[in-house]
This record gives C-alpha cells, sequence and structure tokens, in this order.
C-alpha cells in the first residue's frame, strides 16, 4: 500500500533539490547513492528517481536483494527537507522523458547553487556529473513520508500507509 503525496510535496521531489538513496547493503551497512532527477507520478503514488549506475552499483545490488529504500531530498536555499520510505524499489526503463527529467534537473539544481553563491565551476562539474551517460531509473511507491526540514517538526511523519 502506498501514500498519495500531496501537490506540494510533489513540487519539492521534483524541484532543484539535493537527493540522496539509502538502501542496507548484502553486508548489512547502509549504503548511499545521489540521485539526478526525479518524477512524481500523475497520480502521486509512486516516484521515479534517476541515477549513475557506476556510481550506485552497490545501492543497486543492496536493492536488488530485497533493501528497502529510503530517499531524502532537500532544497538547499530553504533546507525544506522530505524523506520517503519503502519496502522495495524496482528498475524501470529509461525513457526519453527520463532523461529531459535528468538534464532539467541537472541545470536546475546547479542553478540553485549559483544563487547560494557557489560558483561556475561547481555548476560546470555538477552538469557533467549529473548528465549520466549510465542513467538507471528506479520506481517506488512510498509508504510513509517524514519532514525533515531542520526544526521542532523533523522527524513528523506526515502520511503513511
Amino acid at each position: 500500500m502506498s501514500v498519495q503525496l500531496t501537490a506540494e510535496q510533489s513540487a519539492l521531489l521534483q524541484g532543484p533539490v539535493s537527493i540522496n538513496v539509502g538502501a542496507t547493503g548484502r553486508d548489512g551497512w547502509p549504503c548511499v547513492c545521489r540521485a539526478h532527477g526525479c518524477i512524481v507520478a500523475r497520480d502521486r503514488r509512486t516516484v521515479t528517481l534517476l541515477l549513475s549506475a557506476r556510481r550506485g552499483r552497490e545501492l543497486l545490488d543492496a536493492l536488488d536483494a530485497g533493501s528497502g529504500i529510503a530517499a531524502v531530498f532537500s532544497r538547499p536555499s530553504t533546507h525544506a527537507t522530505l524523506q520517503l520510505k519503502a519496502a522495495r524499489a524496482a528498475h524501470v526503463a529509461v525513457s526519453a522523458a527520463l532523461r529531459a527529467c535528468n538534464a532539467r534537473y541537472a541545470h536546475a539544481f546547479a542553478d540553485e547553487l549559483a544563487k547560494l553563491g557557489f560558483g561556475p565551476e561547481l555548476r560546470q562539474g555538477l552538469i557533467a556529473v549529473m548528465h549520466a551517460d549510465d542513467l538507471v531509473a528506479l520506481r517506488f511507491a512510498p509508504e510513509i513520508v517524514f519532514d525533515q526540514t531542520p526544526g521542532p517538526d523533523a522527524g513528523r511523519i506526515l502520511a503513511s500507509a
């Protein structure tokens, strides 16, 4: 069973956010990888993340072995942060729409950081890294959503299945 994200949550997830994805490795230790874009389904019940197969090899192995997934989305300019968790994630084909999402995300996230004073070198590096030539897509249905924005409500459950 999944939760339905709100329109505001969906907008945050698909915005210029830092996205980190975690799982539990086969050895029982956590593994984390940066994601390179997110698309929320129209019904707001599934989320598709893009990441580099090469850089996310350990994470992908953990998910293939049956680990649950956790994803944290944080907007640098506001620190607004959401965490989503699910018992499983599935690989899906990387479509033209997902490749376009990856390109938009790379530029939007780099622009977000530039507004905070980070220089053009970081922007160029981010865009180069985030235009992964080895994209993989993971889709999952969030079962629980947490507010992780720093402050008194951090850790509050916003929705659960």
